[in-house]
């Protein structure tokens, strides 16, 4: 576990990449010293790694002093240092967002994690959502599938959620981000939200490509947002481990139990009907399936170290929540925190000639007590747009 989370943390700190427009050498151009061979000297192979940082746009939080999202920030409420020098910003201004949904229906193992429940969730953000706002619709289990391409159409949106989703065996989360870094190359840099309804649960067969796709993730510029089962997953799973424990109903749908005709080899006419209703204790003695629920749960604690480190590097949030019905009025919450960000843009004080992906560090801190304000943490000179 720990050689886990050493990677997790090494890609965290290494990979933090921000999208900014930028100058290069213009192709085409013979270089003026270029050696007697044609070929360019090494100094000229130096520079053409060089670039100008013109602009630099990074969203932010603001909230007040009791934890409130504040609606009132202007330039002079703002300190802005790139790598400890302060900077002085051009711009502060709120932008129609660009929100893509990323759900997991994928796991065979974990009953917490539903279909119904993640529509709900899907349903409540979306609506929620400003009315100017770009919404995307993807899901992930075995395959990874765009299910809504980028619309305002709120009724459209729910449509495709309410007959889209789809469940499977596996949760290919690594493929997922790297589709979502793809879906988002049409939106505009800095106004990019993610937002993730997952475990945090991998397929293993898909997680070697988990580092790449976070690297890319990051440098989209995208802000991530996680509504995790993380918490409501524990609870199911420790219930599942108990050798006794107390029966559930059965997973047939109510309506078409409902619509049964009497059995006359029960010992009353509603025998299958009775079967369906919770009641009695279950054995479990089967030692494989422990086994698989023991590193389904180890991999949830893995995930939600990732989750949560990828939502704060990008100045996003994380709820973990402990029943459905919190996960689903968490979607208004992540609408309601999207909405109300603001764009902040400043030219480096700094702008000279830097080597293409060179870390520079951002702090954006409060001039005003009272006011605390959640943003990314650095960017990479010359990250993907």
């Amino acid at each position: 576990m720990s050689q886990r989370v050493a990677s997790y943390a090494l890609v965290l700190a290494f990979g933090i990449m921000f999208g900014i427009t930028s100058f290069g050498q213009q192709p085409g151009v013979t270089p003026p010293n270029s050696s007697p061979t044609g070929k360019p000297s090494r100094q000229d192979q130096q520079e053409s790694i060089k670039i100008n940082v013109e602009e630099v746009q990074i969203r932010i939080a603001a909230y007040d002093a009791y934890g409130r999202l504040d609606p009132t920030i202007e330039l002079n409420d703002l300190l802005i240092l790139e790598n400890g020098v302060r900077q002085e910003a051009r711009s502060v201004r709120r932008v129609t967002a660009s929100v893509l949904l990323l759900l997991d229906t994928g796991g065979e193992i974990n009953s917490a994690k539903n279909i119904r429940a993640t529509r709900e969730i899907a349903r409540n953000l979306v609506s929620s959502l400003a009315p100017q706002d770009q919404i995307s619709v993807m899901q992930f289990n075995s395959n990874v599938e765009l299910l809504q391409d980028w619309t305002s159409d709120k009724g459209q949106v729910t449509h495709v959620l309410d007959t889209g989703l789809l469940s499977g065996k596996r949760a290919a989360l690594s493929p997922a981000l790297d589709a979502a870094v793809n879906q988002f190359r049409t939106q505009p840099v800095g106004c990019r939200h993610l937002v993730l309804v997952t475990d945090g649960v991998e397929t293993p067969g898909t997680k070697p490509r988990r580092a790449e796709a976070i690297e890319r993730l990051l440098a989209s510029n995208a802000t991530v947002h996680v509504i995790s089962y993380t918490k409501v997953s524990r609870e199911s799973t420790n219930q599942a481990l108990r050798i006794a424990r107390n029966r559930d109903k059965s997973t047939t749908p109510d309506d078409a139990i409902n619509s049964l005709p009497g059995d006359d080899h029960g010992p009353d006419p509603f025998y299958l009907r009775r079967l369906h209703k919770p009641g009695g204790k279950t054995l479990d003695l089967d030692l494989g399936r422990r086994r698989q629920i023991k590193l389904y749960q180890e991999a949830m604690i893995e995930g939600e170290f990732m989750l949560t480190s990828l939502s704060k590097e990008t100045g996003g949030s994380i709820w973990l929540s402990e029943s459905l019905d919190q996960m689903i009025a968490d979607g208004s919450e992540v609408a309601r925190l999207i909405d109300a960000g603001y764009l902040i843009t400043y030219r480096p004080s700094t702008a000279r000639a830097s080597t293409k992906n060179e870390i520079r560090h951002v702090e954006i801190v409060s001039r005003r007590v009272g006011l605390n304000i959640v943003s990314r943490r650095s960017y990479v000179v010359g990250a993907e747009q």
